[in-house]
C-alpha cells in the first residue's frame, strides 16, 4: 500500500529550493513534521511561492497572538482552530 502513495513534496512540479525557502518560515521543531511539509509542498504547487509564503507568515503571526502550543500542521489545516484562536 505504502508504494501508492503520491508523494507531493518529491514531484519535479514542486521546486525544491521555493519548498525549503518555506519550511525556514517555520519553526524548527516543525520542520520535521511530514504531513507540514506535504502540505506546504500541496499549497506552493497549487499557489505558488508568493501566496504561500504571505499565508504561512499570516497564519504564523495568528498562533503567536493566541499562544497556540500543538502542531503547525493542525493550525494552518484546520480552519476552525485557527479561527477559534482569532476569536479569542
Amino acid at each position: 500500500m505504502e508504494d501508492k502513495i503520491i508523494r507531493v513534496e518529491e514531484q519535479a512540479s514542486v521546486d525544491q529550493e521555493a519548498l525549503g525557502r518555506l519550511l525556514m518560515l517555520v519553526p524548527a521543531r516543525h520542520r520535521e513534521d511530514e504531513r507540514l511539509v506535504r502540505f506546504l509542498a500541496f499549497r506552493l504547487k497549487v499557489d505558488g511561492f508568493d501566496k504561500t509564503s504571505a499565508f504561512v507568515s499570516r497564519k504564523l503571526m495568528a498562533a503567536e497572538r493566541c499562544t497556540f502550543r500543538g502542531l503547525l500542521y493542525d493550525f494552518l489545516k484546520d480552519d476552525g482552530e485557527s479561527n477559534a484562536c482569532q476569536d479569542r
